[in-house]
């Protein structure tokens, strides 16, 4: 006997940018952490099967740095066609949750599209997603590897994306960092940047364009 997968987890990764359908099964343990990794080996989320009879998907978002958790009760799934996930701070697009067959038909609609537009025509949402990514993905680097210096000397920061910059704060004092993510030339000039060393707000003006 054929038994079908109980629905698909579709999600974009945020260390290399692909995206990887995860097929669950209805038969998943219970209260046993199942880790959902990429192809190129990163944790993109946690799902578990609960008491409730529900699956709770946990996402570690890395646009706002807060996890998201969406719950699914088993009693739902079979209605289910299918449901985008969104950074619920800043609705950064994560992924999908529903039936694989209409995951696989709305990204095999989105890769047409994309390929019907030239190279010089690349949407400037894909374009801008994939800059915030790298921009994060480079600042998490340069903070475990103590590359970023706060002047009060504690090593815990937050960072916040208004509108073209990431805000990388203290969250001990009030010194902050402003990145510019409006280009791949900014990109390039952080790739470059050795060392990040955060200045109090009384030195540091803000000038940040919210459009």
């Amino acid at each position: 006997m054929l038994i079908h997968a109980a629905l698909s987890i579709a999600l974009y990764c945020q260390r290399c940018g692909k995206i990887e359908i995860h097929d669950i099964s209805y038969f998943l343990s219970r209260n046993k952490v199942s880790m959902l990794k990429c192809s190129c080996s990163h944790i993109q989320a946690t799902l578990v099967r609960d008491d409730s009879n529900r699956f709770r998907l946990r996402i570690p978002c890395g646009v706002c740095e807060n996890v998201h958790e969406h719950l699914i009760k088993l009693k739902d799934i079979k209605n289910f066609t299918i449901r985008k996930i969104y950074c619920e701070k800043d609705y950064f697009e994560l992924g999908y949750i529903g039936k694989r067959k209409y995951i696989e038909e709305i990204l095999t609609f989105n890769k047409l599209a994309f390929e019907k537009t030239s190279c010089n025509e690349v949407p400037e949402k894909i374009e801008k997603q994939q800059l915030v990514l790298d921009v994060l993905n480079k600042v998490h680097d340069m903070v475990e590897q103590g590359n970023v210096i706060c002047p009060c000397g504690k090593e815990e920061f937050r960072a916040d994306i208004m509108g073209d910059n990431l805000i990388l704060e203290c969250m001990h004092c009030d010194s902050y960092h402003i990145i510019s993510m409006r280009s791949e030339s900014d990109l390039t000039f952080l790739n470059k940047t050795e060392t990040i060393t955060l200045k109090h707000a009384s030195n540091y003006v803000r000038n940040i364009d919210l459009d």
